[in-house]
């Protein structure tokens, strides 16, 4: 089963930028049948435990940190980068099946794993609310 954070419980949703905090996730079976289920957890930790539930092995994301990925890994679910652009769900699912796509593993995970911080200060990363 392969799992998509979207933007919105629409059927061909925008792909969210978030993991953890995503508001919905897309679920294709191995039949091509599309779910869309809200998501209720506080964190990428728990996420990552829903899927193993639901029996994910395969996650397309756009942003991640490395403790989610680190888990994902573990749990022997492949990761593949979406490809960094907004891109709606069909046409993500296209791309996946037509092999356009970059699978994330230990040897590349720098360049996708949380990439929002490559650009900020890193006198921001701190900071307290």
């Amino acid at each position: 089963m392969i799992a998509i954070p979207i933007k919105t419980n629409k059927e061909n949703a925008a792909v969210s930028t978030l993991f953890g905090k995503s508001k919905w996730f897309a679920y294709i079976d191995e039949n091509g049948n599309t779910t869309i289920e809200d998501n209720q957890t506080e964190s990428g930790r728990e996420v990552v435990e829903n899927m193993v539930k639901k029996g994910v092995d395969t996650l397309i994301f756009h942003h991640m940190g490395g403790n989610p990925f680190m888990l994902l890994q573990n749990a022997g679910i492949e990761c593949y980068h979406n490809g960094g652009e907004r891109i709606l769900l069909d046409e993500l699912l296209v791309r996946f099946k037509n092999g356009k796509l970059t699978k994330i593993d230990a040897s590349n995970m720098s360049d996708f794993i949380e990439q929002g911080n490559m650009h900020k200060n890193t006198n921001d990363k701190h900071h307290k609310h």
